[in-house]
């Protein structure tokens, strides 16, 4: 048995190299990566000239996130525009090939693919818009094919479209939701305050969801939230240094988006004693409460300063 299992892993592994097929080489070093080096440059420095004799004639690329089959791909003229829109309607504009990867270029040997070298590119693109802010920068991956005489015939290129639907909404103005002065979750988070200022563990909590996601400037940017138990220990902790003598609310209104979970944002002037030397102090703190459908708190977040402590 053991001998015929043999001959059949044998086999196996035979059969797995016969379905082997070279069909040609990577390229580390290779004239068709400078000539997307000189792309690069040509597009940081907004070179219509030389842009013109880096691109082929028939020029033409895609996106390669496109939906839609009857898309048009961008031509040479199209795409030198697109460059001089970038330079005036972004800043910081620049497109490199990124630190953590590098280029390939790959020869191709059969008919299909070897009438120009393709080089895979992962690169770095960066643009702030001028009139929104918003930031485009992001990775991006591109496939180009260079041609005999050194010039790019086409291009595919990935990245995330999503800053750029953003663009066109915010040179509009669009509402997103209510602002409420008064409504029972802004009730629910004064009920919360005022019994963590008066010392009433019996209803510190009664509001809160038990699987409550507690967060705040005091965590660090990667880590996990802190449970409800975390958060209990937390405010003990906090009590057995200092008696809080005051909480006053300084602003609170409900936010209901359309577009996220709704919250309750509040800021108050927080008074305490602390107990090692009895000195008073003050210093502000905000709080974003967000609720269930239930009325329950399911997020917590604050915001203060331990060092004015």
């Amino acid at each position: 048995m053991k001998l015929k299992l043999s001959f059949f892993l044998l086999f196996a592994s035979l059969a797995l190299v016969a379905q082997k097929k070279k069909n040609g080489s990577i390229f580390i070093d290779h004239p068709a990566i400078d000539v997307i080096h000189s792309l690069h440059d040509a597009m940081n420095a907004n070179d219509s000239l030389a842009l013109d004799k880096i691109l082929s004639d028939n020029f033409k690329l895609v996106g390669g996130e496109s939906m839609d089959p009857d898309a048009e791909p961008q031509t040479k003229a199209e795409f030198i525009e697109t460059v001089a829109n970038l330079h005036s309607n972004s800043r910081y504009f620049s497109v490199k090939h990124t630190d953590n990867g590098y280029p390939d270029a790959v020869e191709y040997s059969d008919d299909a693919f070897g009438n120009g070298t393709w080089v895979y590119s992962w690169e770095y693109w960066t643009a702030v818009g001028a009139t929104t802010g918003i930031d485009y920068s992001q990775p991006r991956h591109a496939q180009y094919v260079v041609n005999k005489k050194n010039e790019i015939a086409y291009a595919r290129v990935y990245f995330n479209q999503f800053p750029y639907s953003e663009t066109w909404k915010s040179q509009n103005e669009m509402s997103d939701g209510r602002i409420y002065s008064h409504h029972g979750n802004i009730n629910t988070v004064r009920k919360f305050i005022k019994a963590l200022q008066f010392d009433d563990d019996e209803n510190l909590f009664v509001d809160f969801d038990e699987n409550v996601r507690i967060d705040g400037l005091f965590n660090e940017w990667d880590n996990d939230p802190l449970s409800l138990d975390d958060f209990k220990a937390g405010i003990k902790d906090f009590k057995s240094n200092y008696t809080i003598v005051s909480m006053n609310n300084v602003w609170i209104k409900f936010f209901e988006f359309e577009a996220q979970r709704d919250y309750v944002q509040s800021w108050w002037r927080v008074g305490v004693i602390r107990k090692s030397d009895n000195k008073e102090l003050v210093f502000p703190i905000m709080f974003n409460h967000s609720f269930n459908d239930d009325g329950k708190i399911v997020r917590h977040f604050e915001a203060w300063n331990p060092e004015m402590l």
